[in-house]
């Protein structure tokens, strides 16, 4: 009886070390921030790869301006909007690179395009550029870190 307690006390010390020892795991890391979506949203978006990638990812066939046509991969843009919800004071999209460089769209040109996109880099996950199909080269900025609306 008495070797039945011991033999319960020590599993139950061994079970509780146990548990104890694997909340000391490793802590996940969380995913670094590639793009935001700010301003006159409803919701602000900070996004890393993972969670664009868990959006609906489409390949499209688009004509670049200068560049021709090439298929992209990516996020509709449209998608993005959504997501993180147009107020209705907004009238223009700034799209603006990690070098700075900034260019501005109007909001109805923007959302009349149905196959303007986010489109990822193959080569190096975490970098985006807008591809802008029917706009100018200067739409197409590459880089993108940031898509905020005003």
């Amino acid at each position: 009886m008495k070797q039945n307690r011991i033999l319960t006390l020590v599993f139950l010390a061994l079970a509780i070390a146990a548990l104890t020892l694997s909340a000391c795991g490793p802590k996940a890391t969380p995913e670094p921030v590639t793009l935001t979506v700010k301003g006159l949203v409803n919701t602000e978006l900070q996004l890393g790869d993972g969670a664009l990638h868990k959006m609906t990812v489409v390949t499209l066939n688009l004509t670049h301006p200068k560049k021709g046509a090439a298929d992209y991969t990516g996020v509709r843009l449209s998608d993005l909007l959504a997501k993180a919800g147009v107020q209705s004071g907004a009238t223009s999209v700034v799209f603006t690179g990690s070098d700075g460089y900034a260019y501005t769209a109007t909001l109805s040109d923007v959302t009349a395009c149905a196959d303007c996109m986010v489109a990822f880099d193959s080569a190096n996950p975490g970098v985006y550029s807008s591809a802008m199909p029917g706009m100018a080269g200067k739409a197409w900025v590459g880089s993108l870190v940031t898509i905020e609306l005003k």
